[in-house]
């Protein structure tokens, strides 16, 4: 395998990564251009307007060109969630990261801007808070996953950016608002500025839940650091040192998959100020009094006072979904999508089909999980539809960029079971060229290749 990186191959991986990075390679779904393969004229509905429903419109617009394809989606601003972390970190614009929905929709797609209230897949259609029945041949959920800031006790949402509080995934997808960078970004500042006249505590959390864009809280673990010590364009010099940084989570390890984390306890041992707590999780804080009280592995409660926190919500499904018949009702997946994970067809309603975050499989719950995804719905769907065997099968691709400085990025790619590396680098190895790569070009490749499901 090889290690070093010349600068003639990274002009390359600069040419080429606006169409590959992050996203599948041999071990995967093949990241195609669809062909038309059905002809037939069926009603397809896809419920959710975030990048797993934009990215499959597209591409099923494309493999069924005769089918009235029609997506239920409220929001009419499309936020690029990745880019929150960027905009936390100073490096981008809150009008950066968003796009009108009306503006990535492929053409002949009708858009019903409105909510599904109810799933009945016996009937074959779905009920709409201001559009009645919409009934379908063929059906995509992509609806994304909700933040339950609630199920910790005297938290809410209206907290955050208030109180030394602060999270990266504050938004509300539904409205296409989002809050979290410039929030995040302010609460870092305000760090800095304290931390200049004395020691500061500064906890991060983590749910016992499944959560989206893996590693989110860990690029903000980091980058926030990294700037407290002067870099990513700060000026107050390096402050790091009266800073203590504690990362809390109820899991035994700081990242999913055992050779990546690692790499990343070694940076966090190599940090000196950040110290991890491991099986420790977040159940109440007194946002006035600034404590935050959690519960060991052993059942035993504690309080760790703070100045600052940055809290990664608990996560879960719609509830809209999650009493539907199409949810798992108990188990490690309840209120998830019941799905066969190879295949993405729900595993008791033949003509429904699952893509992104609500999907009940292990972890998978990515912007690059869900173009992945949409290559398999795309194949699969019109193989369904011409009674054909499926062609295309998932297996769990997930990907990370961990930012663990300011310019340099851990490109964590893998599944469940092993690494699944796009490129011929060591995977292992943090490198400038995923960072350049990630703030530079992805942004653009989301807006106008995947949401055309153009890769």
């Amino acid at each position: 395998m090889h290690n070093k990186l010349s600068r003639r191959d990274a002009i390359k991986l600069l040419g080429i990564g606006a169409g590959t990075v992050f996203l599948p390679s041999k071990s995967e779904a093949k990241s195609k251009l669809s062909m038309p393969t059905s002809h037939k004229r069926v009603n397809i509905v896809i419920v959710g307007g975030g990048t797993g429903g934009m990215i499959a419109s597209a591409r099923v617009r494309r493999a069924a060109p005769n089918a009235n394809i029609t997506l239920i989606a409220p929001n009419s601003m499309h936020i690029y969630q990745p880019g929150q972390v960027f905009v936390a970190a100073g490096l981008y614009m809150q009008t950066d990261i968003r796009a009108k929905t009306s503006q990535l929709l492929e053409d002949n797609i009708k858009w019903i801007q409105d909510e599904v209230t109810v799933f009945e897949p016996d009937k074959n259609f779905v009920q709409t808070a201001k559009h009645g029945k919409i009934g379908y041949d063929y059906l995509i959920v992509a609806l994304g996953i909700e933040y339950n800031y609630e199920a910790i006790d005297g938290l809410s949402s209206n907290n955050i950016g208030q109180n030394g509080i602060a999270s990266i995934y504050l938004n509300d997808m539904k409205k296409g608002v989002s809050k979290a960078g410039i929030t995040t970004n302010i609460w870092m500042h305000s760090i800095q500025e304290d931390a200049l006249q004395k020691s500061v505590k500064v906890l991060y959390t983590q749910p016992d839940t499944p959560i989206k864009g893996v590693g989110a809280d860990l690029d903000i673990l980091f980058l926030s650091n990294d700037y407290f010590k002067g870099n990513g364009g700060s000026k107050s010099g390096d402050v790091s040192n009266n800073i203590q940084n504690i990362f809390a989570t109820p899991n035994s390890s700081l990242f999913p998959f055992k050779e990546f984390d690692n790499i990343i306890q070694k940076r966090v041992k190599k940090a000196r100020n950040i110290v991890p707590l491991f099986g420790h999780k977040m159940i109440a804080i007194d946002t006035q009094k600034k404590s935050a009280i959690f519960k060991d592995r052993t059942g035993k409660e504690v309080q760790k006072s703070y100045d600052y926190i940055h809290i990664t919500p608990p996560m879960q499904a719609p509830k809209v979904f999650s009493d539907s018949p199409l949810a798992y009702k108990d188990g490690k997946y309840k209120g998830y999508m019941d799905v066969n994970p190879k295949t993405l067809q729900h595993n008791r309603y033949k003509n429904v089909f699952g893509i992104g975050d609500i999907l009940g499989i292990p972890l998978a719950k990515t912007g690059g999980s869900a173009q992945v995804q949409a290559v398999v719905i795309q194949d699969n769907l019109v193989a369904a539809i011409e009674n054909k065997k499926f062609p295309q099968e998932y297996n769990g691709y997930t990907v990370s960029p961990v930012k663990l400085k300011y310019g340099k990025v851990l490109l964590a790619e893998f599944n469940s079971k092993k690494t699944l590396p796009t490129f011929w680098l060591d995977p292992y190895k943090p490198r400038w060229i995923w960072w350049e790569l990630d703030l530079h070009f992805m942004r653009y490749v989301y807006f106008t290749l995947m949401m055309r499901g153009m890769m």
